[in-house]
């Protein structure tokens, strides 16, 4: 391989990587968040009723749940990296 078709393989996996997402949501359906593999929220949804239990409750929740979403992006990550081989 020719270091021009490197640099076009190289970019076409910095592109791909740059569409992963990860995404997570709880039990109750309260809270849904995605993020990217950099771990940055590309997306939040937070119902009305998730206040209810409490402002603690719903900030752990809204950790938990980024967590678990950068938990699915950084796998899909790996395995675009994977494929890639």
């Amino acid at each position: 391989m020719n270091s021009d078709e490197r640099m076009l393989e190289i970019q076409q996996i910095n592109e791909r990587l740059a569409a992963v997402r990860g995404s997570a949501r709880s039990r109750d359906g309260s809270v849904s968040i995605e993020t990217d593999a950099g771990g940055r929220i590309t997306d939040l949804y937070i119902a009305d009723y998730a206040m209810d239990n409490g402002p603690q409750h719903l900030a752990n929740l809204i950790i938990d749940r980024h967590r678990a979403a950068l938990g699915n992006a950084e796998a899909a990550a790996v395995q675009l990296f994977e494929e890639s081989r």
